[in-house]
């Protein structure tokens, strides 16, 4: 086998290595100065032997997540699951609802229910890539609190928290700090991290292991004040406190085997 040929899958993976948000075929043949064939037969042995993974959103191959040698619960192939999951969310609480999971190319958006006009992320278009949001968004934190802690520390070298709005958490040991109490609540929240004026509640479905595959959540209005950040306030919003019971039902019922 010529020397430029058996040197491409690894020239591959490292040129997708510097790029976390991941490149199209085009691009990655382009930096490498090889052909599309030449290229789509390093991208699949690549692909078999769980190095990478291409993203059926953007078309974009990236490394798998977290990491090619840390293995994780992958979500189950099922859709009508998903959607029965974020259906029933919505029309217990009358909120948009949503399941991300954890695919070999990030966190995907699998199914929504509800009012498009609840937005879910900083983005107007909802078939984009999460996985770099997810210490903003409830969702990714109900993921990312219960991944085992290696998996959690690829994801964070990989995609370091980085600010969306004033509220976003933009450094390691915050994001850390508040998946603690994710674990202790059992449940997710993000204020305004993601979106200025929108409120995220997530929870987490869980492995036989206890980590997590997938979570459910729901866009809210943002109250004022929170009851978390202002818990002698009487008029405090306790609207987190008040629906997670409502998602954890959800998950129960549809999902028994999760820990959640």
């Amino acid at each position: 086998m010529p020397r430029s040929s058996f040197h491409l899958p690894l020239r591959a993976l490292k040129a997708l290595y510097a790029h976390p948000l991941g490149l199209r075929p085009t691009e990655l043949a382009k930096s490498l100065s090889v052909s599309p064939r030449s290229l789509a037969k390093a991208l699949e042995a690549l692909r078999v032997e769980g190095f990478a993974a291409r993203d059926p959103l953007t078309g974009r191959w990236v490394l798998r997540y977290p990491h090619p040698f840390i293995p994780i619960p992958e979500a189950p192939d099922d859709p009508f699951f998903y959607q029965e999951l974020a259906h029933e969310a919505f029309s217990r609480t009358g909120l948009r609802a949503y399941v991300l999971t954890v695919r070999p190319w990030g966190l995907h958006v699998e199914a929504t229910s509800g009012n498009r006009g609840q937005r879910l992320w900083p983005f107007r278009d909802e078939r984009r890539p999460v996985t770099g949001h997810a210490h903003a968004s409830a969702g990714g934190k109900a993921i990312l609190a219960f991944l085992r802690e290696e998996a959690l520390r690829a994801h964070l070298q990989r995609f370091p928290p980085k600010p969306l709005t004033p509220r976003t958490l933009s450094t390691v040991a915050a994001v850390q700090a508040d998946l603690g109490q994710v674990r202790q609540l059992g449940f997710a929240r993000a204020r305004g991290e993601a979106i200025p004026d929108r409120c995220g509640l997530a929870v987490p479905l869980r492995a036989a292991t206890g980590e997590a595959f997938a979570a459910l959540g729901l866009s809210l209005p943002m109250g004022d004040p929170c009851v978390f950040e202002a818990p002698e306030a009487p008029k405090a919003c306790r609207a987190c406190r008040a629906l997670a019971p409502a998602l954890k039902e959800v998950v129960a019922e549809l999902w028994p085997s999760s820990a959640a």
